[in-house]
């Protein structure tokens, strides 16, 4: 089946909030200590069929875009690099040199993803999630191949 991307729009939310709470337990995104609703940011949706197959949102800043929540229904189907294609061509064309993305300690898969996309590792920062769940307790304290959750990567791209 084939997949369409394209930039959320308002009949959207109901969609985009479900998912947010089926994949992060919430549209509210811890960031920097401040809550962020996800379901409200600009980004792009993936439909297949009519079902919503995935979900990118960004913080549109001056100078530089970041990437809030990426997911893909379907592994391996290429959903996620559609969506990232996305973002970074309107990135582009608005002149964006810069794109972020954050995740915890234990996300191999995103490691994984965001490196083979021109990503490289900037900064980690100890500690962060732990911090993070004391806001937000149903941060869970281990990932999918049972790490421990404690810290917060930042991986950037030069575009």
């Amino acid at each position: 089946m084939s997949v369409e991307i394209r930039p959320i729009e308002d009949e959207d939310h109901g969609a985009v909030h479900r998912l947010l709470t089926d994949r992060w337990t919430g549209p509210e995104i811890l960031l920097d200590g401040q809550m962020v609703d996800a379901s409200r940011l600009p980004g792009y949706v993936a439909i297949a069929g009519p079902e919503l197959a995935g979900l990118v949102t960004v913080i549109k800043r001056p100078g530089e875009w970041e990437i809030l929540t990426l997911d893909s229904l379907s592994r391996w189907a290429g959903t996620g690099t559609l969506l990232l294609d996305a973002v970074v061509k309107e990135a582009r064309e608005a002149g964006i040199k810069r794109l972020t993305v954050r995740t915890s300690n234990d996300n191999l898969d995103a490691f994984r993803f965001y490196q083979r996309r021109d990503f490289r590792i900037e900064r980690i920062a100890p500690g962060v999630i732990d911090k993070e769940r004391s806001q937000k307790p149903e941060i869970p304290m281990r990932g999918d191949y049972g790490i421990p959750i404690h810290d917060e990567v930042l991986f950037a791209r030069t575009l």
